[in-house]
């Protein structure tokens, strides 16, 4: 049947079954819905033949009872819509997944299903459909999603001058060749990178921090991308494996909802198997910024690769991204909800997103709607539970996890999700001349910037030099320039600072706030380096991997304090604090206490019996409190 004949039969069913089609989704001047259920992420760029939906909790209990056959619901009233759109698939986005399925329904979770059915449907024309089915309660459109890579055009960036001196003498403490150490000037950048003049200090400032950590094989970076190859030669050490599976054998034998999920999973393909190519090598060019193996005397350097003596962090490969730059060949939404899930609930505590929906696609006024729609429930999800198990214990390195995203490629300010949410750390991109990438976007919404590259400077020695994938499928190494490529290196950075925090002793107490917190106070300025154009637009600051873990280990709670009525105590606050030289605090309410602040030194007077709350920052990101009681 085409498109045309299709649509027709479907016009005639929208106006003809009454109750379950027969009113349209409305919105009042605010953008609030007024009735039925809320239709986010409406879009002309929406995937075809795909939708997600959320069920009201009411509906759940029926559609457990009834079971789910291929194409159908459960719910009479649901599945006379999609009986008649030829769907050929109804299944929750979230599979039932072992003992993380308790937490999953109290944060209802399993309220969303996604349907596939006949693509000559127009998904506008599905929405309205679905909007007066009474059981539903969100319903979204799938959009497809591109990676943050970016081609180079001869767009150019003027330098600017730095102030304040930056010193690059550190020696490199592993035996890979002196040309990838040029080539990758981002993770050290003392000036010049082969004849070529830059500016020394734009980088992510990385050897310094490898003579403090080099990586630990208990944490767990999941890139959301295309496939990782898994067999490559600088990366395959470094690949996580799951110790539940059992290879081939077609059965999902650790209960967490996937078969044969060794490396991770395809959610592209809905398989077990990973697949990557040298046009599909995206995944594998990210994974070896995170975590390509150290001191093998091969290849490149990952960020926390760790020392050649197998203690690299772990690349836990989810694959999403499609072949095509409009992302119709990728998973969609759905696969990108499922992928994050998938990591919180399988020990990862880094969520690498090197991708994004196109800028504008979504306005700031629809993903707030859209706030309860399934990919931010889905980072929330990560963030709140990744590093747990299912009793709310710690179990990994973190307590809780971090996303981090592309900013995008757009040239523009314009805001670009998932990146601009509040729950992300979105990265924009410099060059080695510290200047904003001719590429990179930038805006309020940035949370700070990383070096990204910018072949347009030089088309050899300008990029980010990692692994990659060759035409024959062998193992390979490929200069690439994007946001796509600043992203992993502060997922990197990120996977280095939980490492070292965590070390071999295995210290547990770090949380993925503390570590938000530790990221975006400890960025290097680099203002000076900006145009106008851009000054107050690229984030806090560029990524500083040196700074981040010397910050990380002073990230302790300040503990509570007990003094007297007419005595004082005082907190050095220099031990819980990186700086002290800006500090600001507050009392959560006065007349129990007094307080006064000289060097770091806070000096507490109990004043009244009672207990109140102080809180302490340090003038960036970092904010500690601790209950004082005066006895």
């Amino acid at each position: 049947m085409n498109k045309i004949s299709k649509g027709l039969i479907l016009t005639l069913f929208l106006a003809g079954i009454g109750g379950c089609a027969g009113r349209e989704h409305m919105q009042t001047d605010d953008g609030a819905p007024s009735g039925g259920p809320v239709i986010v992420n409406e879009s002309v760029a929406a995937i075809e033949g795909e939708i997600i939906v959320k069920l009201k909790e009411s509906a759940s209990a029926a559609v457990t009872k009834a079971g789910i056959p291929d194409g159908r619901s459960g719910i009479d009233q649901i599945d006379h819509v999609l009986s008649e759109l030829g769907t050929v698939k109804f299944e929750r986005l979230f599979p039932e997944c072992g003992r993380f399925e308790e937490r999953t329904r109290k944060e209802g979770l399993h309220l969303w299903y996604v349907a596939e059915y006949d693509p000559g449907v127009p998904v506008s024309q599905v929405a309205s459909l679905l909007s007066a089915c009474r059981d539903i309660e969100i319903i979204e459109y799938s959009l497809p999603t591109v990676s943050a890579e970016y081609s180079a055009d001869g767009l150019s960036c003027e330098a600017f001058s730095a102030s304040g001196p930056v010193v690059r003498n550190e020696l490199f403490p592993f035996n890979e060749s002196v040309r990838t150490q040029r080539l990758q000037w981002h993770y050290n950048n003392t000036g010049t990178v082969g004849a070529i003049k830059t500016v020394m200090g734009a980088d992510a400032n990385v050897w310094p921090a490898w003579q403090l950590c080099t990586g630990n094989p208990d944490v767990i970076v999941a890139v959301i991308d295309q496939g990782v190859k898994y067999d490559h030669e600088d990366l395959k050490d470094n690949m996580w494996i799951n110790s539940g599976e059992i290879p081939g054998n077609g059965i999902d034998d650790d209960g967490n909802g996937y078969v044969d999920d060794i490396y991770g999973y395809n959610f592209v393909d809905a398989s077990g198997k990973i697949t990557f190519s040298a046009e599909n090598m995206h995944g594998t060019h990210v994974a070896g910024t995170v975590a390509a193996v150290n001191n093998n005397g091969i290849g490149v350097n990952g960020i926390a690769g760790g020392s050649g003596k197998g203690d690299g962090v772990k690349i836990m490969t989810l694959q999403t991204l499609g072949a095509s730059e409009s992302g119709s060949s990728g998973a969609g939404i759905g696969g990108q909800v499922r992928a994050m899930k998938y990591a919180a609930d399988n020990g990862a505590v880094i969520s690498q997103n090197s991708w994004s929906f196109s800028a504008g696609t979504i306005s700031s006024t629809n993903w707030n709607r859209g706030v309860y729609s399934a990919l931010t429930r889905a980072m929330e999800y990560f963030v709140k539970y990744a590093g747990m198990d299912e009793n709310g214990n710690q179990e990994g390195p973190m307590a809780g996890g971090i996303v981090i995203f592309a900013a995008g490629n757009d040239k523009t300010d314009e805001l670009n999700y998932p990146s601009a949410d509040p729950v992300a750390v979105s990265v924009a991109s410099i060059s080695y001349l510290g200047t904003p990438a001719s590429y990179t976007n930038y805006g309020t919404w940035v949370s700070m910037a990383a070096p990204g590259g910018d072949l347009s400077l030089n088309s050899t020695y300008g990029g980010v030099y990692s692994t990659s994938v060759a035409e024959d499928g062998s193992s390979s190494y490929a200069s690439i320039q994007g946001t796509s490529m600043a992203c992993p290196h502060v997922s990197g950075a990120c996977a280095l600072a939980v490492s070292y925090y965590y070390g071999a002793e295995k210290r547990k107490g770090l949380t993925c706030e503390m570590l938000r917190q530790a990221l975006l106070s400890s960025t290097r300025p680099m203002d000076s380096y900006y145009p106008a154009s851009h000054a107050g637009l690229m984030g806090v600051g560029t990524l500083d991997t040196y700074s981040l873990l010397r910050t990380i280990v002073r990230m302790a709670d300040i503990p509570a304090q007990k003094v007297r009525a007419g005595e004082t105590i005082s907190v050095n606050l220099a031990e819980y604090l990186p700086s002290v030289q800006v500090l600001v605090y507050n009392v959560s309410s006065a007349g129990c206490i007094d307080i006064s602040l000289s060097g770091g030194i806070m000096t507490i007077r109990g004043v009244a019996a009672g207990t109140v709350t102080v809180t302490v920052s340090d003038g960036t990101a970092i904010e500690k409190k601790f209950e004082v009681t005066v006895e």
